[in-house]
């Protein structure tokens, strides 16, 4: 199952790239298309957070009310969310799903010839795919002939190298058969190669000022910590989560993941192939628009889908009074 959910991504990708000739933009094509594909589901979780923002005054008054009786405070705060229907989880819900798309989208660009082009690369599929095997020993070999020093890649077998150099292997077949080479895919993208990783632009730091591709290799991990901060402080703007001081748990645990997630982003955007980087950015802009978007689309729409529900209880009779007298 994971298999073909890895190829669907690699066709959209090549389905793309095809169309618009550059890696690149096929990346930030591929994330439209994926927010689209997620598009119901983020709806669902906007609508999830605007309830989540109308019932916070509630919440706000039974803190208050309960702050020296916590068990009593969960109580309340569940009938509340209960008769709301709101999950307190919802919200983080398309940020955690972006976990397995990642390591897919990993996946299609660690391995573009598989997820691309259908080319196998492990087991009885490669050893029957004789001219796949008598074309990557041809490219290798070339690639040494010219004096080319491949290092420990040169000792491995055409499985390892299928396994672990698909990337290295397009690019040979470009350096050997020219840019008409079916393998070949284009990598570069406003002067940045998206197959390198940004941790290797430190071994060459040296050589940062004089060079422009290394510059943009390290802006990736920075910009895409900034679009994830930024994503998830719009976020919790939006809901209301920055205004309610409360000491609610699942308020605490949100208010973590604005710096959380960013951390986690940073780190495997900086080991990861510049590309993966590139869709972590795009997808944090496009989301913050989304958002936003929709956000005023909740605001002008009035139905029973955002009417507040306060459970009866002796603190619902309590907030009756006071409403009454004021």
């Amino acid at each position: 199952m994971w298999h073909y959910i890895v190829m669907g991504m690699g066709w959209i990708i090549k389905t793309i790239y095809e169309l618009v000739q550059n890696y690149g933009v096929a990346i930030i094509l591929f994330t439209v298309v994926i927010k689209l594909i997620l598009l119901p589901l983020n709806i669902k979780s906007q609508r999830a957070m605007k309830k989540q923002q109308k019932i916070q005054p509630i919440i706000a008054e039974l803190q208050r009310k309960y702050a020296n009786d916590q068990t009593k405070l969960q109580q309340e705060m569940a009938k509340v969310y209960r008769e709301n229907g709101v999950s307190m989880t919802g919200g983080c819900l398309p940020l955690l799903i972006q976990m397995p798309i990642l390591i897919a989208l990993y996946q299609a660009i660690q391995k573009p010839l598989t997820y691309m082009f259908n080319v196998p690369y492990k087991g009885d599929a490669l050893a029957q795919a004789t001219d796949v095997v008598n074309k990557v020993t041809h490219l290798r070999d070339a690639m040494i002939a010219a004096g080319n020093n491949l290092g420990s890649v040169a000792e491995y077998s055409v499985e390892q190298l299928m396994g672990q150099s698909q990337i290295q292997i397009s690019n040979w077949a470009h350096i050997i058969n020219g840019a008409g080479d079916p393998w070949y895919i284009n990598f570069k993208f406003l002067g940045l190669d998206l197959s390198s990783t940004p941790w290797t632009a430190f071994g060459c730091f040296g050589d940062i000022m004089g060079n422009l591709s290394i510059v943009l290799l390290l802006l990736i991990p920075i910009f895409a910590i900034i679009s994830s901060v930024a994503q998830n402080k719009v976020s919790m703007h939006l809901s209301g989560q920055d205004k309610n001081q409360g000491n609610d748990q699942a308020q605490s645990m949100n208010k973590a993941m604005v710096w959380m997630m960013p951390v986690m982003t940073g780190y495997f955007t900086l080991i990861l192939p510049a590309g993966i980087g590139l869709y972590w950015i795009a997808s944090g802009v496009f989301q913050i628009i989304q958002q936003i978007v929709l956000n005023v689309y909740f605001d002008k729409k009035k139905g029973e889908d955002f009417v507040v529900k306060v459970p009866e209880s002796k603190y619902n009779n309590q907030h009756r009074k006071k409403g009454k007298k004021r």
